[in-house]
């Protein structure tokens, strides 16, 4: 039976029945205590298991781990470094086969498994590399076992480059089972107390891992209610205290209306700057509608339609600027990241110039001269037309700016 996630009243999310076990598992005899939060916010019996000195007493660990569960129990494991490298050995070997484990992160690990070689289908496995930030070409150990007439022979490592991957993803196309990289950062960038750490690279690889979990034990997790109920006391109610109780308290929560770098960080700053300069800064004209949502194992992302008279201050839109009057339509892209059932992030991102044209702060005729002696007549800049269009395509035509179209 799969594993469901509940809110309750307080927006925290649980298990509907005995808590899944991860076990966390690095060098040191003491880890990074915000990921060991982290993933117990998530609901996750987690167990920190340290590999000292390694060698054939953590390898027995590791292959009794599942022994006291009962049927139908799991468990997953996330590893860090060289003991990812362990655990990746360990269980890529068919006679450590168990199906109590459901899942495998692997963090930077110094050696990988044959990439030609497919892992066990009983259980999930991810495996994030750090492309480096010097000069050199980071390497990473590839390990493979010679086969000659069905017989396999003794297990050889060779060293092998680490590149970029496809896309912008970091996905490595010719690796049998899922593999990223992260370029500029190094081993070490997912733990919050060393000095490698990187936020942008732990906030990617902590949703894909998250979402490998989460697909291992079979989960189901509800994200929208909290957010909906935020939005619900941002627009409508404006509630403030019941606004801030949607906010984690850790990891700190965050607000960034990015094209005018406003919001704030904390519960204190997040009270203050919607009390003083959003719930009473929207107009009798404020119109917002969803265009298409997108909910991922952490995170949402709305595009929403918004319309508005510009009838009074909006220090969220327009800081500084007095009422004009003017009408205003734009299309705005929120991204929203959850940590335990609760709000921690938030950014916002809309087409400033849009907005500034449409108040009439901004002429598309202002040409500077070099660029009018270069031939350009008007800035290449939209008004309403950019929201209309989003919401009907064929209401505007395509590609007027583009003089020989």
């Amino acid at each position: 039976m799969a594993l469901q996630y509940l809110a309750n009243s307080n927006g925290w999310l649980s298990f509907n029945h005995s808590t899944p076990v991860l076990y966390i598992t690095a060098e040191d005899d003491e880890f990074d205590t915000e990921t060991l939060r982290a993933w117990r916010a998530e609901g996750f019996n987690v167990k920190y298991l340290p590999m000292g000195s390694g060698g054939k007493t953590y390898v027995n660990t590791l292959h009794h781990l599942g022994d006291n569960m009962s049927i139908g129990e799991r468990y997953a494991i996330v590893a860090f470094g060289d003991a990812a490298s362990v655990c990746l050995e360990v269980y890529s070997e068919p006679k450590s086969a168990t199906a109590k484990l459901c899942s495998l992160i692997a963090y930077y690990p110094s050696t990988i498994p044959d990439p030609h070689k497919r892992l066990s289908a009983s259980f999930r496995v991810l495996v994030h590399l750090a492309l480096g930030t010097g000069q050199e070409d980071s390497t990473v150990g590839v390990s493979r076992r010679s086969e000659a007439l069905g017989i396999q022979g003794r297990k050889r490592t060779v060293q092998k480059r680490i590149t970029p991957g496809i896309g912008t993803g970091g996905l490595q196309n010719k690796i049998e089972y899922p593999v990223y990289t992260y370029e500029g950062v190094d081993a070490g960038f997912a733990e919050h107390d060393l000095d490698e750490y990187d936020s942008v690279a732990d906030a990617l690889s902590w949703s894909r891992s998250l979402s490998m979990v989460r697909r291992g034990f079979g989960a189901e997790v509800e994200l929208e209610r909290v957010w909906d109920e935020n939005t619900e006391n941002k627009y409508k109610t404006q509630d403030t205290k019941k606004i801030i109780q949607t906010y984690t308290t850790e990891p700190t929560p965050m607000l960034n209306f990015t094209p005018t770098l406003t919001g704030g960080k904390g519960h204190e700053e997040l009270h203050r700057f919607y009390q003083n300069y959003f719930l009473h800064n929207h107009p009798a004209s404020f119109h917002m509608r969803l265009i298409s949502r997108t909910v991922g194992v952490d995170r949402i992302v709305d595009e929403l339609y918004i319309q508005f008279k510009h009838t009074c201050d909006m220090p969220w839109v327009l800081p500084g600027v007095r009422p004009t009057n003017k009408k205003v339509e734009i299309v705005v892209v929120s991204i929203v990241a959850l940590r335990g059932g609760k709000i921690w992030s938030e950014r916002f991102y809309w087409d400033q110039s849009s907005v500034l044209f449409q108040v009439g702060l901004l002429d598309p005729d202002h040409v500077p001269q070099e660029h009018k002696d270069a031939g350009l007549e008007m800035l290449p800049v939209a008004g309403s037309e950019a929201a209309r269009k989003i919401m009907d395509f064929d209401s505007e035509e395509h590609n007027d700016m583009i003089d020989d179209w």
